[in-house]
């Protein structure tokens, strides 16, 4: 196949501005060749020279010294798509000098192609030297013409299947709630006609995201939820005058029939334009592609499938083939369905699938074998036999049981006597057994005599026309008897008479059971979404769905649905691996699931060793007789163990639980983090509580002691406050700083209450000497005073008691009022002390406080 067009020699010195290229392919350049400051490109359109103007435009404001020449050249595919292009001999062999500026050279062959673009001017130039000998152009662009790519396409979507179809409807409109997200996001603007989604791309890169954005949807969308995923099958064609209208699909002229799905279809011309990251398959639409203009579809580039090879675990043959059909109760066909072991088991064995991610390949096998003996020798008794084994044989056994335990009598018992509404948490909220009769029927019915048993039931309906119960054993007789319609109605009965989700779930499981024993998968899958949706918690019915899928022999479809049932629960794995029913795809699944299986086996050893770091680094955050510590090292050594075991259940349960313990050890360092510096600073605010009241000791010599402890515990504390705790001998160190400064601070707290109670008697003191300093001078002056004018006034007034005062009493009178207004004073001082005590020592404080910061204020 060969493709005419045009290429472009670039040259350059030093490192290329990045502008450059991403120009080159938004115009439909291919990127070749790159070495020494040189690059070779082809174009399949005239776009070549659009591309350049828009850079000679935008070299006129920046810094482009870049050689560009445009030579006619020939793209080549050889029988493998391997590329290479074809250039005269003589333009092969050129040297060119890195300009200073921004150089366009066109050859003259090359120029017609160029030729009648409005803006672009070609001017006749002498051949340089090292240039070969032929006819040259140089060109240059007018700055005012926008100069925009040629290049534009139709893109048109159609959805596969029958649009009459409710399953058809309800697929498409899930799957085009994401399209209508992906268009949304790119900026598409698209209309709808006839189930034709069809909307224009205006530029390359939006055709390589739109491109890769939608494989990488499908691809997401059939790993993590294969329910909203709908085959499409895609077409872009070059826009060419073709309008976006009902009548494109037509216009296109292809055969929508013959698509691939999901992988968009092109010209191999618009394939090689979307570049790096995607394949080109061939699709066979002619005998051979001698243009390239024929079609092709891509995807997106990977790495080879890592998962080939099968997986090494053999079932029993005995165990999974027979001549019944698969039985309702357990999936095997080694026996009828009235004969089945799983009849006269009463409890759920909730965690034998614990024990089976304790087994590795070769033990399996081994006990394959085992049952395989044990079967050729007693048949179904030996089967029975091995579900009460307790070695390996009985545990495989029991996990083989246990796949469709949920639709066996044992999980009738339970669902009798629950009354929780959520899966699988009702399972454990049971009531006590009541005296209905319907627990002697069920094990009439074990024993096997189901005409008694159906007598009995149908008195037992119109005594408790509201026991859904009744209808459920019911639809067990009828359905052993081979009256499936007849179990089918009674179990929809039952579901509409059950009083809780969970039990109208349990129904909606049985009916779903029922019409896949039947062959009709598309009603039980329809059956099992609804589950699912009811009861988001019951896992069973989405792998239920799987397993449909695989019996209608669609095995690599239900790969992606398995894989992701496996990602939300590993057990599903192994589940996968025993489950009898998966007969029909085995070879594929065990050959999908080898995949998973590499991947976690190489990452064991890793996690281990990681593993072994962590316990390090849990004795290097904290101290062995740590609580979490304890928790930690406990939990450490139990994935330990798992480890060691070859079971693809125990190498993620050592992977996940790696991780949740690193994240717990994470998580509780950033807490004790926390914590400490939450500490520190109380202590600190403690501290400077503290130094404040310490501050007003009106004795310094006395605190030497005091003032060595307080420097040596603010230290710490400021050491504390300004450190990062994010490793571990700094955490550990700062942990025994807190325990030391926190008993250092209780020391100093003590002594502080010693210094208060200094300082507050000798202010008390000082405020009761002031108080009474001027109350005794007041009333002394009184006495001086008061008293000869007291004396004066009254011999003027002729009183008796003033004459004599005065001679006799004197001085006896001064020295009695003297003493009463002392002790007067003394009492009115302690009491006016007293009351305003606190007042002034806190207004105190909060002068030297202020004047405190005042002078730190100056000082800086």
């Amino acid at each position: 196949m060969v493709s005419n067009g045009l290429g472009l020699w670039l040259s350059w010195r030093g490192d290329l501005n990045p502008a450059v290229v991403q120009t080159l392919q938004d115009y439909g350049g291919m990127h070749l060749a790159s070495e020494r400051d040189q690059a070779l490109w082809f174009f399949f359109s005239a776009d070549a020279f659009l591309a350049l103007a828009r850079l000679a435009i935008w070299a006129k404001f920046n810094t482009l010294a870049v050689f560009c020449q445009v030579i006619p050249a020939k793209l080549l595919f050889g029988y493998k798509r391997e590329l290479s292009v074809a250039i005269d001999q003589t333009l092969r062999a050129q040297n060119a000098i890195a300009p200073q500026e921004f150089e366009i050279w066109v050859h003259s062959r090359a120029k017609d192609m160029g030729t009648g673009t409005p803006g672009l001017r070609f001017e006749s130039v002498r051949t340089q030297t090292g240039l070969a000998a032929a006819e040259w152009f140089t060109m240059t662009a007018d700055p005012r013409l926008p100069y925009q790519s040629s290049l534009g396409w139709n893109v048109v979507l159609k959805p596969l299947g029958n649009p009459v179809e409710k399953a058809f409807q309800a697929g498409w409109r899930e799957y085009f709630t994401h399209l209508d997200q992906l268009l949304s996001r790119l900026k598409c603007k698209f209309i709808i006609h006839d189930f034709f989604v069809m909307f224009p791309v205006d530029n390359l890169r939006q055709l390589r995201t739109w491109c890769k954005e939608l494989l990488q949807l499908v691809a997401r969308l059939k790993e993590e939820d294969p329910e909203a995923y709908w085959p499409c099958v895609v077409a872009v064609a070059d826009r060419k005058g073709l309008n976006i209208n009902e009548d494109l699909p037509k216009k296109m002229r292809l055969d929508w029939d013959q698509l691939v799905p999901d992988f968009p279809h092109m010209s191999f011309r618009n394939a090689y334009l979307l570049g790096e990251g995607f394949v080109v398959h061939d699709v066979r639409f002619s005998i051979d592609h001698s243009s390239m203009d024929d079609w092709c579809n891509v995807s997106l580039s990977a790495d080879g499938d890592a998962g080939a090879g099968l997986l090494p675990v053999e079932v029993s043959n005995r165990l999974v083939t027979g001549n019944s059909p698969h039985c309702f109760y357990c999936g095997l066909r080694n026996h009828v369905l009235t004969e089945c072991p799983s009849r006269q088991l009463t409890t759920l064995d909730r965690g034998i699938w614990r024990e089976v991610a304790l087994l590795d390949f070769e033990t399996m096998n081994k006990g394959f074998k085992s049952i395989d003996s044990m079967l050729a020798e007693g048949g179904l008794e030996a089967l029975s036999g091995a579900l009460r084994q307790d070695g390996i044989p009985g545990i495989l056994t029991r996990a083989i049981f246990s796949i469709n335990s949920a639709m066996q009598l044992r999980m009738m018992r339970v669902m009798w006597l629950t009354r929780g509404k959520d899966y699988p948490a009702g399972l454990d909220e049971l009531a006590p057994k009541d005296e209905s009769p319907v627990w002697s029927l069920l094990e009439m019915f074990i024993s096997g005599d189901h005409i008694a048993v159906d007598k009995e039931l149908g008195q037992q309906a119109v005594k408790a026309p509201r026991d859904f119960r009744v209808r459920t054993l019911n639809g067990f007789v009828a359905l052993e008897r081979g009256d499936h319609a007849r179990a089918l109605s009674l179990w929809r009965e039952a579901e509409g008479l059950s009083p809780s989700p969970l039990l109208q779930a349990y129904h909606q499981f049985l009916q779903g059971r029922l019409m896949e024993s039947q062959g009709r998968y598309q009603n039980a899958t329809t059956l099992y979404r609804q589950l699912v949706r009811l009861t988001p918690g019951w896992t069973d019915a989405a792998y239920r769905q799987g397993v449909c899928q695989v019996k209608m022999g669609f095995a690599e479809q239900a790969v992606g649905f398995l894989n992701s049932l496996i990602e939300r629960d590993p057990h599903f794995f192994n589940r996968v691996l025993l489950d009898p029913e998966l007969e029909r795809g085995h070879i594929q699944l065990l050959s999908a699931l080898n995949g998973p299986w590499l991947e976690a086996e190489s990452r064991a050893g890793d996690e281990s060793a990681a593993l072994q770091r962590l316990r390090t680094e849990i004795y290097e955050w904290f101290p062995e007789e740590h609580d979490f510590a304890k928790a930690a090292l406990e939990r450490a050594e139990k994935l330990g163990a798992l480890g060691e075991v070859n079971n693809y259940v125990s190498f993620i349960t050592l992977s996940r639980g790696r991780e949740r313990l690193e994240r717990d050890l994470h998580a509780r360092v950033n807490l004790e983090t926390k914590e400490l510096k939450a500490r520190f600073r109380r202590n600190m605010d403690r501290l400077a509580y503290i130094r404040d009241e310490a501050a007003w000791f009106p004795f310094p010599r006395v605190l030497v002691d005091f003032n060595k402890d307080y420097n040596l515990c603010a230290a710490n504390l400021n050491w504390a406050l300004q450190t990062q705790f994010g490793v571990a001998e700094t955490f550990k160190k700062a942990q025994k700083v807190g325990e030391t400064e926190e008993e250092r601070l209780k020391g100093l707290e003590g002594k502080l209450r010693f210094l208060r109670i200094v300082r507050d008697s000798t202010l008390f003191m000082l405020i009761l000497g002031k108080t009474f300093f001027w109350l005794e001078l007041v009333g002394l002056l009184l006495v001086l005073v008061g008293l000869p004018l007291s004396v004066y006034y009254g011999e003027r007034a002729g009183a008796e008691w003033a004459t004599g005062l005065l001679v006799k009493e004197k001085w006896q009178i001064q020295k009695g009022l003297i003493l009463i207004l002392s002790t007067a004073a003394l009492g009115f001082a302690a009491l006016r002390t007293t009351l305003v005590f606190d007042k002034k020592r806190n207004k105190l404080l909060e002068q030297g406080k202020k004047s405190s910061s005042g002078a730190k204020k100056k000082k800086r």
